[in-house]
Formats: structure tokens, C-alpha cells, sequence
């Protein structure tokens, strides 16, 4: 699903249709640029990112409004702001599904205190936080509505946390030198974790550990349909796909890969060795076929951090390499 890295408006009509993979149905050969639209931010808004759409047209986001850091979602093009329930001072989104449900973290700020929840039409739905533990944090929810984050004791080690959608009692996996937190969601019900110094797949108990080979390190960020994309070290960090956990390819041009949709299309960002950060700006691809991604006028900096499902992508803009913030940006692959 996600993905939030620190992890859609539809195609607008075009003389050749597009699938959800971002490759033009008749001519899969053709090099299209994804061209960008910078979103309206609401009144009183600061600089923000989009985390996660549900790849019918809405995108969602955390942004700052008037001094509050909360969720906002843009359906048609226009900033709905989602509030912050009473009791809270703050509530970030870092996911959503296909049904538009979004999950996250809220937070009080004067205990430290922070929750997991879903966001629907009806509201926000605060989790459960299981017991022995003081706070837990959301980081993705998958296409039936499982919901995975993290759980933490003031103190002592955390847990990764998986809520089913079937309101069962939520799954709680003790962090080890195996597990040490997590990073995504299958819609399947798989969680990649961090495991030591890489990855792994946790379901039902078995965990299976994703190959770095033929390089010495590698790391997964997202997850969908059994495909994980990361990085791996070859000359450098270098965006990688994993089709099984037993090896990995590396996806020409990227320095890391943030998030993949349901037809295997993936968001990420090239690599600047030479430069202030790590990672530069957005980059995309096609199975393992290099995309490409235009900035929008007036920003030097566009960060792509969300393949959604209809072949649009998600992310933001600003003019400083390292910002971890700035306008709302999507992308739509137009001729």
C-alpha cells in the first residue's frame, strides 16, 4: 500500500488509454513523462506531503492548518480538512486503501501519548493499544482493512501490531534481532518488517527473510501483491524490487523505491551522491522499466512517494533539497 518514507486522481482522458501500471494500453513502448498538478493547499496551511490515495481520485495527506498538524484529503482537486478529534492536539496520516479509508498516528502531546487510527466517512475510529504497552503508532492499512503499527512501553521494547479487519484481537509480534519494527502491509495480510540489518515477511507466524543477493545489503520499503521494493547497495544505494525474497533486481536510474501499486508500478527517487541528501528527486517505473517523472514550474525539488492504483502518483514539491515537506503534488501520465 503505502508508503511512507522517513510509506489518485484519475488519468485525465488521453487520445490512448492508460492501465494501472502507468503503461499506455497500445504502445507499451512509448516514453510518456508523468506530468504534474500542484494541489490548492486549504486556508491557513503550511507545507505537508500526500501519503497515500485511494487510487479513485482522493489523495490524503498530513498538513499543518493554522498551526495544527492534521489530516487533509483532496477529492476533485479541492482541500477537504479532516479535523482533529477531541482529546487529541494532532493526528498524521500515513496510509490509505482503495475503500478511502485512511490510517494513521494521533497524538497527545502533553502525555506523549499517541494512538493508531482509521478515518471513514463516519469519523475517526481510535485502536485498541494492546496490553503491556503505552502507545502505538499506524503506519499502513491494506484493501480489506487490516490495519498494521507499531507499539511501544516507555522503557522497554515494542511490538509490531496487526489489527484484522474483522475486529479479532489485535496480533502482537514482540520485536527481536528478527523483528525490529515495521514497515508495510500486504493486502494478503503479510507484514514487512525490518529484520537485523534488512528485511523480512512475517505471516501467520513464519518468517521468511528477503535476500540481498548479488548485493551485500538491501532493504524493503513497501509491498504489494507479494512484490516488495527498497534499496540495495551497489555502487552506491541503488532503488531494488523483489519478486521472491530470494533476490533482488535493482530498477535502473533510482536511489530508493517508496511504494508500489497492485500492477506492480513504483514510486521512488533518484540517487545524489554529491549532494546535501541522499535521495534527490521523484522517480518512477514500470514493472522494471524506468519511467519518467517532470517537476512542476517554479520548484526545484519534487518528491514521488505514492504509486496508487490508477497509475497516478503522490508526493510534494518545495525548492530545498532537504525538505521533508512542501506543496501537494500529483502526477498523471499524459501524452
Amino acid at each position: 500500500m503505502k508508503k511512507t518514507w522517513l510509506r489518485a486522481g484519475a488519468i485525465a482522458t488521453a487520445a490512448i488509454a492508460v492501465t494501472a501500471l502507468g503503461v499506455p494500453a497500445d504502445a507499451a513502448a512509448i516514453r510518456i513523462a508523468w506530468q504534474p498538478t500542484v494541489l490548492p493547499l486549504p486556508p491557513g496551511a503550511g507545507a505537508g506531503t500526500l501519503t497515500g490515495s485511494d487510487g479513485k481520485g482522493e489523495y490524503t495527506g498530513t498538513f499543518p492548518v493554522n498551526g495544527v498538524t492534521q489530516v487533509v484529503s483532496w477529492r476533485n482537486g479541492q482541500p477537504i480538512v479532516r479535523g482533529v478529534p477531541s482529546g487529541y492536539d494532532r493526528v498524521e496520516a500515513n496510509d490509505e486503501n482503495s475503500s478511502g479509508v485512511v490510517a494513521g498516528t494521533i497524538d497527545v502531546d502533553a502525555s506523549m501519548i499517541s494512538r493508531t487510527y482509521t478515518l471513514d466517512a463516519s469519523g475517526y475510529h481510535i485502536k485498541d493499544v494492546p496490553a503491556g504497552y503505552d502507545s502505538v503508532f499506524g503506519v499502513a492499512i491494506n484493501t480489506r482493512g487490516d490495519v498494521l503499527g507499531e507499539a511501544y512501553k516507555f522503557g522497554a521494547a515494542g511490538a509490531v501490531v496487526l489489527w484484522r479487519a474483522d475486529g479479532s484481537a489485535p496480533v502482537v509480534i514482540p520485536e527481536t534481532t528478527d523483528i525490529s519494527s515495521a514497515r508495510d502491509l500486504d493486502d494478503d495480510g503479510t507484514i514487512l518488517v525490518n529484520s537485523g540489518s534488512g528485511s523480512a515477511l512475517w505471516k501467520d507466524g513464519v518468517l521468511r527473510k528477503l535476500s540481498p543477493s548479488p548485493s551485500g545489503w538491501a532493504a524493503g520499503y513497501a509491498i504489494r501483491g507479494g512484490v516488495v521494493v527498497g534499496s540495495r547497495s551497489w555502487g552506491g544505494d541503488q532503488a531494488a524490487r523483489w519478486s521472491t525474497p530470494d533476490s533482488t533486481v535493482g530498477l535502473e536510474g533510482g536511489g530508493i523505491a517508496l511504494s508500489i501499486n497492485k500492477a506492480g508500478l513504483t514510486a521512488g527517487l533518484v540517487p545524489t551522491p554529491s549532494g546535501p541528501v541522499i535521495y534527490g528527486n521523484g522517480a518512477v517505473w514500470r514493472g522494471t522499466t524506468p519511467g519518467q517523472v517532470r517537476g512542476p514550474s517554479g520548484y526545484s525539488v519534487f518528491k514521488t512517494q505514492v504509486a496508487a492504483d490508477d497509475g497516478t502518483l503522490a508526493g510534494f514539491a518545495s525548492n530545498n533539497p532537504q525538505d521533508t515537506a512542501g506543496v501537494p503534488v500529483i502526477w498523471r501520465l499524459t501524452p
